[in-house]
């Protein structure tokens, strides 16, 4: 029965103040305090590894020849990561899997209208740069998009969402049979395409605005690090949202003996061209459109007044597109632990769409500082407590092919090994600190940052990121510009997690607590071959000394999951984000009958939150230890896994991939985590059916993880010295 906003809020509240009681100044979470020093003393000598010098070097071999996926050269890369993880001390495997990945014959792009000029110019080199002029880096395109040969008005369509689609309407304006152009920015590009499709457009032409990412947001590259005039975004237009991974093998690793749809039959396959352009040719463009102004709110940074056309601007765009099965490679390096029954995986990218130096290599050269570190600790004598795995995924570029594949693979052991899932992707563009995690780790990234310090100030890098980001609300409430949401308890806000890189198979499909981290900074070069060493050096991290910031915050990270005696999961502030979301969604409902239904929902969150402030109380009360180490293993299995009681076994309406009843990326949202999902789609969708089925399905969810909490709370009071005494 329905417990009543007030007492849910109360409930919650009482279990959040349980769970802040485990923290203890001296102590760390998730350890016994006969532990505390051997743990501070082995952190100490972690913190002391990572090196500037050495992930400049690794920066600098990564970035010395484009590597994007289903290349030579991306296996050459996973070679010789491979090669870097055992002589750190892994057992490294390189894992291989076939996707149907595309490769670029021709892009062409002509204005046929009002005069004939020839578009589709190329990124310009840098005489400072000399990578800018290699003639090995593959040109500007969108990968998936179908070949295609369309001649056609164009309509402006702002960054292409829902939204501007509306507003389109309202000025009485169709895309069918048009070419749309969109401007990057505001979501995933591949929504921007589908949305096109959906409204019978013919192709689609995506650009750079000087406003958003060039010359109106900063000085361009070379001389800083926006992005230049003749920038151009790369990127995949795959429909991630309805699933990642190789299009053609869904919920199945792509093997050799996999059964594959044919790419008629693989829903998250564009139907229309695409194709990405610079500003230079959105101004040939644009600058010649007619029809109705643009919205202020739609006016970009080239030098004239926005139209929507259409009128006067005709284009011809000419793609052809190869595409076969292209081999992939993931390197697997595992530190193995004294209990191989346990798993702390850590993971990025190691493709490119050229040199790629923020994007991904700074969190691959970050990572290999971190798995050096914890190397030397296993070479000096320490013996993980779990297994430590370090992946190094291909395709993540392309649609999370290489995490995707692995996960899907490997499935059921994941489930009953992996404790925990940390991502770095973009790991350096910047000083300022970043995460996304699900609620029950988000004290544990706070926590490690006030053991790093920041490298320009020296001080406690959680202090330095909590004024950040004060800052951005503050900048925010007078400029309008987006920053972080509050934390619900006034600490500092960490994201939810979406989809866009290597958690999501983690989290969305196999029920994985993970989390997201990174430096970031102004960034005007991602996905153009400017984003290449010589940026790095002269504006991302000139000194390396956030790659080393950030191989330490790994590097800590990993020893808390890892030698954790009870892992440091909050539950209580999980419950309490839960409540939050379930109550927006219920407060957004008009009808009596689905209101009725959602209440239902509201007293499993309620149910949670009760069982979340037992299990808390129940941890509380061994925390000081001596813990039997099978009782122990116990409660942790049973911890990790209640990430996955949130899963729903037939997944998401019309989203069967995508399991996680709490976070997905939106259906509309491209990257961006939409909380309460299910629910979420069908309030857009406006379907009172689906909604019902939704709210059963969460509801389901929360019961389930509330039995779990349960039996985490009858297995920690049997454990209570008390118990074991007869009392």
């Amino acid at each position: 029965m329905f417990v009543g906003i007030a007492s849910l809020i109360l409930l919650t509240l009482t279990a959040v103040a349980v769970g802040r009681a485990q923290e203890s100044s001296a102590g760390i979470t998730g350890f016994i305090p006969s532990r505390v020093v051997e743990e501070r003393q082995l952190e100490a000598k972690l913190k002391q590894v990572p090196d500037a010098a050495h992930a400049e070097t690794n920066l600098r071999h990564l970035t010395s020849e484009p590597h994007m996926a289903g290349t030579d050269a991306s296996r050459r890369v996973a070679e010789w990561l491979r090669d870097q993880y055992s002589s750190f001390g892994f057992e490294v495997q390189i894992v291989t899997y076939t996707a149907w990945m595309p490769q670029p014959r021709e892009i062409k792009l002509e204005l046929t209208e009002p005069e004939e000029k020839q578009l589709g110019t190329p990124e310009q080199p840098i005489d400072v740069d000399k990578d800018t002029s290699d003639r090995r880096a593959i040109g500007a395109f969108n990968s998936y998009s179908p070949s295609g040969d369309v001649t056609a008005p164009v309509v402006y369509v702002n960054y292409g969402t829902l939204a501007d689609y509306q507003k389109l309407a309202s000025l009485g304006v169709s895309v069918e049979g048009k070419i749309v152009v969109a401007r990057y920015g505001q979501g995933y590009r591949g929504i921007k395409v589908k949305l096109a499709e959906e409204h019978k457009a013919a192709g689609v032409i995506l650009y750079s605005d000087p406003q958003d990412d060039g010359s109106e947001a900063g000085t361009p590259f070379p001389n800083g690090p926006w992005r230049p005039a003749s920038g151009i975004q790369r990127g995949s237009v795959i429909y991630t949202e309805l699933y990642p991974g190789d299009p053609l093998t869904p919920g199945v690793a792509a093997t050799p003996k996999a059964t594959r749809l044919s790419p008629a039959d693989a829903a998250s396959l564009p139907r229309i061209p695409c194709m990405p352009i610079n500003a230079q040719d959105a101004t040939a463009i644009l600058g010649n459109m007619t029809g109705p102004q643009a919205p202020s709110a739609w006016q970009g940074g080239l030098p004239f007044a926005y139209h929507v056309g259409p009128g006067n601007a005709e284009v011809h765009m000419r793609i052809d597109v190869e595409y076969k099965e292209r081999p992939i490679y993931d390197v697997i390096a595992k530190l193995h632990g004294t209990d191989d029954g346990q798993w702390v995986i850590f993971g990025n990218h190691h493709d490119a769409w050229v040199y790629g130096a923020a994007d991904p290599g700074s969190g691959t050269a970050s990572l290999l500082e971190a798995g050096r570190a914890l190397g030397e600790l296993a070479k000096s004598g320490w013996k993980p407590r779990r297994t430590i795995v370090f992946c190094e995924w291909d395709g993540e570029e392309e649609g999370l092919l290489g995490s995707t594949e692995w996960v899907e693979g490997n499935l059921a052991e994941l489930r009953a090994k992996a404790v925990a899932y940390v991502n770095t992707d973009v790991g350096v563009n910047g000083p300022n600190f970043e995460a996304s995690a699900v609620p029950s780790l988000k004290d544990l990234v706070r926590d490690v940052t006030r053991e790093v310090q920041d490298p320009k100030s020296g001080v406690a890098l959680h202090d330095v990121w909590q004024q950040h980001v004060s800052d951005m609300q503050k900048d925010s409430a007078s400029t309008g510009r987006q920053s972080p949401p509050p934390d619900p308890l006034g600490k500092v806000p960490l994201g939810s997690l979406g989809s866009g890189s290597d958690f999501s198979p983690f989290l969305d499909y196999a029920g994985i607590p993970s989390m997201d981290m990174g430096f970031s900074g102004p960034y005007g070069v991602y996905h153009s071959i400017y984003d290449d060493f010589y940026w790095m050096k002269h504006f991302g991290d000139p000194t390396f000394a956030y790659h080393a910031a950030l191989a330490q915050i790994l590097g800590l990270v990993a020893l808390r999951l890892d030698e954790a005696d009870i892992l440091p999961f909050n539950y209580p502030v999980y419950a309490l984000e839960i409540e939050h979301a379930a109550t927006d969604v219920y407060t957004r409902v008009a009808n009596q009958q689905d209101q009725d239904k959602l209440e239902a929902t509201l007293d499993a969150a309620a149910h949670l939150s009760a069982s979340a402030h037992r299990a808390s109380e129940a941890l509380q009360a061994i925390s000081t230890g001596p813990i039997d180490p099978a009782r122990a293993d116990q409660i942790n299995h049973a911890l990790a896994a209640v990430e996955q009681d949130l899963l729903a076994p037939n997944g998401l309406t019309g989203r069967p991939w995508f399991k996680h009843t709490i976070y997905a990326p939106g259906s509309y949202d491209g990257y961006a985590a939409t909380a309460i999902p299910g629910e979420n789609d069908a309030l857009r969708m406006n379907d009172s059916a689906m909604l019902r089925h939704e709210a059963d399905s969460l509801s389901a969810a929360l019961l389930r993880a509330s039995a779990q909490l349960d039996n985490i709370a009858r297995m920690a009071r049997e454990a209570a010295p008390s118990s074991e005494s007869g009392h």
